[in-house]
């Protein structure tokens, strides 16, 4: 049992220290999502731009993978990190209709 409970802490500080990072950066017609995330081999964006179908992402750096979207209107988004759904930490959330969040992106003008 105190073997587990080692083991189980180790993995705890290692992924303490996997800090996730979301940046967005705008232009006048498009936007730039930046996702700094450890350890994913594949990240996909979706957003309610084109009824969420699955966009990868280019991988920037080691961490780093981006994608540029059109910033004429405000949508909804999330990301797919290996295959699973990820919502990073993001100014403005919503509920979905299957009791999950998204991220809402809102061009300033």
């Amino acid at each position: 049992m105190r073997r587990y409970t080692l083991i189980l802490s180790a993995v705890a500080a290692i992924l303490a220290g996997c800090t996730v990072h979301h940046t967005v950066i705008e232009s006048d017609s498009e936007v730039n999502f930046y996702l700094d995330i450890p350890g994913a081999r594949s990240v996909s964006f979706a957003s309610s731009l084109d009824a969420f179908r699955l966009h990868e992402t280019v991988r920037i750096s080691k961490n780093k993978w981006g994608i540029t979207v059109p910033a004429w209107s405000e949508f909804t988004y999330f990301y797919v990190v290996d295959g699973s759904v990820f919502l990073p930490e993001c100014r403005f959330q919503e509920r979905d209709d299957f009791g999950s969040k998204n991220c809402i992106y809102l061009p300033v003008r």
